[in-house]
């Protein structure tokens, strides 16, 4: 089951423990506001059934997927980065900081499994684009 995501969140709304807002100059705050997020969850919720647990959010497991091929790391170490940054934790959709974000390793490699092949090639050209505009 997915439950789509209530419009995305922004660099202001992010809470930092350590004081503060984000740069809006930071690479992972411009990409992940280039990013429509919406166009690409429209594919990836129609993944899912209407029953059973709810899914993880797409920005969340596809922000994952995008920073572990970018820094061409592991399932595990993207996932220590991301609970030691909280540029990358903005990126993956989290509201604020936290120490150990509500994802798995081995939800991120099995995140590919649930597309087509023409689902992974408009997504990847939506994301190219994406990445021209930061």
């Amino acid at each position: 089951m997915y439950k789509k995501q209530i419009g995305q969140i922004n660099i202001y709304s992010f809470v930092n423990p350590f004081g503060g807002v984000l740069k809006k100059e930071n690479r992972w705050v411009k990409y992940a506001d280039a990013i429509p997020w919406d166009e690409i969850e429209k594919i990836y919720a129609n993944k899912f059934s209407r029953i059973g647990a709810p899914a993880k959010p797409l920005r969340m497991v596809l922000g994952a997927y995008i920073l572990k091929n970018e820094y061409g790391f592991s399932d595990s170490r993207i996932i220590e980065e991301i609970n030691e940054n909280p540029y990358l934790q903005y990126f993956i959709g989290l509201n604020e900081y936290v120490e150990k974000v509500p994802l798995s390793a081995s939800l991120i490699s099995s995140f590919t499994k649930r597309f087509t092949k023409q689902d992974i090639e408009k997504i990847s050209k939506i994301l190219t684009q994406s990445k021209k505009e930061r």
